[in-house]
């Protein structure tokens, strides 16, 4: 008796299902529908009529397939074509970023070049100058050989530590 009561439930709910117009809710608010002009869609609510024996309501726009896939392929090529107008506009915005960019470097790398120019030059006018007020000085102390020994001593350290004060400043060669 079980087995009977089985079979005519799962009987039921096959007929039930076969004899209803509507396929199946397919996503974003479609449903697929079979008519007498064959396969469609509803756009919008499917609603069942209460009678199994008639059709039910499309809430919205009912499109054959041909219909929805040119509507839907319109829309693709509009969005894609949006798309593509975006992407452009960011390509064009990116390569006038990267060219301020190459811009600035350049004048840094240029400034930087300057900058060492400028210490160079620095260090090698006080050189000069140190070397030129020790071989000024007065003749009587030059001529004293403990004098001009300590003094030959002294210009060569204060020449030493300009050196490695300007050579710090320097940066490493680059391998450019």
């Amino acid at each position: 008796m079980k087995t009977l009561i089985c079979i005519t439930a799962l009987w039921l709910v096959f007929f039930i299902t076969g004899t209803s117009p509507a396929l199946g809710q397919g996503g974003d608010g479609y449903t697929f529908i079979t008519s007498e002009r064959g396969p469609q869609v509803c756009v919008g609510r499917w609603l069942p009529s209460s009678d199994v024996a008639l059709p039910g309501v499309c809430d919205g726009q009912v499109f054959g397939l041909s219909q929805l896939s040119a509507i839907s392929a319109k829309q693709t090529v509009d969005r894609l074509d949006q798309l593509l107008l975006a992407l452009t506009s960011i390509d064009q915005k990116l390569a006038v970023s990267n060219d301020q960019i190459t811009v600035l470097i350049q004048a840094a790398v240029n400034t930087q070049t300057s900058i060492d120019q400028q210490v160079r030059q620095g260090g090698e006018f006080l050189r000069e100058v140190i070397s030129r007020r020790f071989d000024n000085l007065p003749k009587e102390i030059l001529e004293n050989d403990l004098f001009k020994e300590e003094l030959t001593r002294l210009k060569e350290d204060i020449l030493g530590e300009v050196e490695k004060q300007y050579s710090r400043r320097q940066p490493a060669p680059s391998g450019k």
